[in-house]
């Protein structure tokens, strides 16, 4: 729990906030999904119930890293939601302002291989105006774990820290 308090987050606490991840936890890619939770009511519990449960359970496990299963699903269901956006400043990062070397480095094919998720808005190459739309659009997202794709690319295309004054 020390990794969680460090980025300020915090276990969800009150049942009206459990009762929130009941829909979400239904609809979630299988991937998401907790292997010894069903996304759906059991007889005499609800779902919710079940997932806080497996929680308060799971919060006093040791992680291994960020890239642990039991992390990251924890970090998705058990945490209260922040954005993208949120737990990127809460770490010390500003959106950038430097939107043009941005847009340079993107376009840059031999340090960026990872440049498929923006596409042009007049189909000729990407643009500021297309990586800074891209990141207002997704750093609005929740904040999933610290390995998630979009988060990585959020903090990476949108972010950078803030200088600190010495």
């Amino acid at each position: 729990m020390d990794h969680i308090t460090s980025k300020k987050r915090e276990l969800v606490s009150v049942d009206e906030e459990w009762k929130k991840k009941d829909t979400p936890y239904k609809t979630a890619s299988k991937e998401d999904l907790i292997s010894s939770v069903e996304p759906r009511d059991r007889t005499k519990t609800k779902l919710w119930q079940i997932l806080k449960n497996w929680c308060i359970s799971t919060g006093s496990k040791v992680f291994t890293n960020i890239h642990d299963d039991t992390y990251q699903k924890f970090s998705i269901w058990c945490l209260k939601t922040k954005t993208i956006k949120q737990d990127l400043e809460d770490e010390g990062f500003k959106q950038t302002e430097n939107w043009k070397d941005k847009a340079v480095a993107f376009k840059d094919k031999g340090k960026n291989s990872d440049s498929s998720f923006i596409t042009p808005s007049d189909k000729s190459e990407v643009k500021e105006n297309d990586i800074k739309t891209w990141c207002t659009n997704n750093e609005a997202q929740s904040f999933r774990h610290e390995a998630d794709q979009t988060y990585l690319r959020v903090k990476k295309w949108c972010y950078e820290q803030k200088k600190t004054i010495t």
